[in-house]
Formats: C-alpha cells, sequence, structure tokens
C-alpha cells in the first residue's frame, strides 16, 4: 500500500491513477486502460458547457474511417425505407403528353360561327355513269409496236377499265388501252421482250381527272409476258413463229395467272 501524494488516500502499489482523485501517478507508453467511468468523465471534458459546442478535432483523432465503413450498408437500407415510407399514400399519375390542338379562332370570334348543315351526297345513278368507247388509246410508243406478238385481253367484270402493257426494259408503258365492262381488245404488233400487264377497273369515267370515280382499283399481274418471234425451216418453207397471250381480267375457273393489288400511285408512275 502507498498513498496518493495529491489526497493522501491508501491505495495500491500498483495504481497508476488513484482511484480517489483520479490523478494519474505513472504515465505509460501506449494506450492506458482506462477505467469505464473515468472514461465517461474524460469523453465529458471534451463539451464545453458554456459554448455549448463540441470540440471536432477530438471527434477527428478518434474517428476510424475502417470502422465506420462496415455502416455504410446499414445506412443505405434506413434510407430506403425511409423513402418508400414516405410514398406510401401518394397518388402517381402517369400523362401520355398530347397537347391539345390550339384553335386559330379567336376567342372573340367563336361565338359569331353558325353551324351548317352539310347536305347529304346523293348517290348517282349507275345508269349515268359516264364511260368511254372502249378500245380508246391513251398513249402509245411505236418502237415497242412494231413487233409480230399479241395480247388478247378480255374484260368479263361489269367494271370499265384501263390497261397498261409496261416494258420492264424502261419500266414505262408502252400501250395504254380503255377497255368497256364485257368487251376484248387485243394489243397487235408488240415487239419481242419482256412486259408487265397493270390494268384499273372501275365505274364513273372522270374526264378531267383522268380516273374512276367509282368502285376504282389497282392491280398488275404477277408473271411476265415475255414475247419472242423466232424464224423455222419447214420443208421448203421458212416460217416465222411468234409469242401470243390471252388474258381475262376475271376470275375464271382453271385459270393460273394470278394477280396482286397495287396502289395509285404506282399505276400512275408508268
Amino acid at each position: 500500500m502507498k498513498n496518493c501524494p495529491f489526497c493522501k488516500n491508501a491505495i495500491n502499489e500498483n495504481n497508476d491513477i488513484c482511484p480517489h482523485c483520479h490523478r494519474v501517478l505513472i504515465e505509460r507508453i501506449g494506450t492506458p486502460a482506462i477505467p469505464r467511468q473515468q472514461a465517461t468523465q474524460q469523453e465529458n471534458k471534451h463539451f464545453d458547457k458554456k459554448n455549448h459546442k463540441i470540440n471536432f478535432n477530438q471527434l477527428t483523432r478518434h474517428f476510424n474511417w475502417n470502422n465506420f465503413k462496415k455502416y455504410i450498408p446499414i445506412l443505405a437500407l434506413i434510407l430506403i425505407i425511409f423513402f418508400i415510407s414516405t410514398q406510401k399514400g401518394k397518388n402517381h399519375t402517369y400523362t401520355n403528353y398530347n397537347p391539345a390542338p390550339i384553335s386559330i379562332i379567336p376567342e372573340n370570334q367563336k361565338n359569331q360561327i353558325e353551324l351548317t348543315n352539310t347536305p347529304e351526297t346523293t348517290k348517282k345513278d349507275p345508269k349515268n355513269y359516264v364511260s368511254l368507247q372502249s378500245g380508246t388509246i391513251f398513249s402509245k410508243n411505236s418502237y415497242y409496236l412494231n413487233g409480230l406478238g399479241k395480247l388478247q385481253i378480255k374484260n368479263g367484270t361489269s367494271l370499265d377499265a384501263i390497261a397498261k402493257l409496261v416494258n420492264t426494259t424502261i419500266n414505262k408503258s408502252v400501250f395504254t388501252v380503255y377497255i368497256k365492262a364485257n368487251s376484248t381488245y387485243t394489243i397487235d404488233k408488240v415487239k419481242d421482250g419482256n412486259y408487265k400487264l397493270f390494268f384499273n377497273l372501275g365505274n364513273d369515267w372522270d374526264t378531267e381527272v383522268k380516273a374512276f370515280a367509282v368502285n376504282s382499283g389497282y392491280e398488275v399481274f404477277d408473271e411476265l409476258f415475255d414475247f419472242i418471234t423466232r424464224e423455222y425451216e419447214e420443208g421448203d418453207y421458212i416460217r416465222t413463229k411468234y409469242s401470243t397471250f390471252e388474258v381475262t381480267l376475271n376470275p375464271v375457273i382453271g385459270g393460273t395467272a394470278k394477280t396482286e393489288n397495287v396502289n395509285v400511285a404506282e399505276f400512275a408512275s408508268y
């Protein structure tokens, strides 16, 4: 036993700090083991009661980043839970923003506009439909009409037709003709080459627009018409063989020719 030099109380020989007055008796190298009560009192010393301010220098001295990193996931989880809880009860709406069209009529003039009944379109009597004479030629290219080939076109429908024979080399019509309903027309003297046949069916021909006003539709035959002319010997004679084709614009039993629809822009481009 020995006496504390400060408070004179009896203490153990091995005490580095007086348990009565808490004075340091012996300073050792390293971090001494500080009793919990004394450590709490030392931490309280970092707080200035007068100014109520925290001594940040003392706090940062004891801050250990490695120990703090392990708490980051916990803090992140707490923040997520807090965010979700704050969003509950809110009514979220998502609108596809399509602004309403802006009227070009001034507000002071809207009430001055009177609505009028639009007269109903009167249907034209089919007896009054305009129809051209069958065989009316709209265009032809004489260069491609100096051969021997023939193409017979039968229009067995109740609609009038416009037929376009298009040469695939120039991709233009070399002969365009009007064929009435239930009529037949033959294009003669077709020069050798590959051709497509387009046709437009309809009623009530509009002379100004140059198009059918009723039931107008456009089609093309899938297969090409390959016109070939060749000569061959037969005994003492030299004979000539040339291509002839027959097509019908109306479906027939046993027919093999197929067609497909085209738009008006494509038909007009030939």
